[in-house]
């Protein structure tokens, strides 16, 4: 009995290993890629192309889409190589197989939130919710200094005015603190 009870305690901890790796990558990819949840969900293994020459990058069907239209996107190295280990434990392999096998919904979210110590309003009354990791993709083209043009392109916005106005937190501070000294010694 104690036995089979190892066993199943065992078989039941990998489980819950491989979805919070499953659970990881997903984050990973929605803050690295822009992704939204619907797409992410709906990413099959034929949509990746992991050793692509010059760069690595996964498509989007036009079904997939909120706009209803294909596009290509690039994946960062380190990204690659998570999918990759993914792979490694991945149930499915074949080209129609989808990336997750269980994509964390609204309620996953909330509790991995909850988890990491990330409230789910902030002081000013903003919610974090899943769609939220988008807007942190945003944010982090713009403090890298991608031009303004290109992080809509990254993000697949029909409008400039979108990406810059509602999917990118501005650093107001920052740009002060960058100001040149304004006090002499005397």
């Amino acid at each position: 009995y104690e036995r089979g009870l190892a066993k199943l305690k065992a078989t039941r901890l990998k489980k819950l290993e491989r979805l919070g790796r499953e659970r990881a990558l997903f984050y990973l990819m929605a803050v690295s890629t822009g992704l939204r949840h619907k797409e992410l969900r709906s990413l099959t293994l034929g949509q990746l192309f992991l050793d692509a020459k010059p760069a690595p990058y996964f498509e989007l069907y036009a079904n997939q889409s909120k706009s209803g239209k294909e596009s290509r996107s690039p994946l960062r190295s380190d990204v690659v190589e998570k999918i990759k280990q993914h792979l490694g434990h991945h149930s499915k392999q074949g080209y129609k197989s989808l990336l997750f096998d269980n994509p964390p919904g609204i309620r996953v979210f909330d509790a991995d939130c909850q988890a990491a110590g990330i409230a789910k309003n902030d002081a000013r009354g903003r919610v974090v919710d899943i769609h939220a990791l988008r807007t942190t993709f945003g944010t982090h083209l713009a403090v890298a200094g991608v031009h303004p043009r290109v992080a809509q392109a990254a993000m697949r916005h029909s409008r400039i005015e979108l990406t810059t106005n509602f999917y990118t937190l501005l650093d107001v501070t920052g740009a002060v603190n960058a100001l040149p000294d304004w006090v002499w010694a005397r």
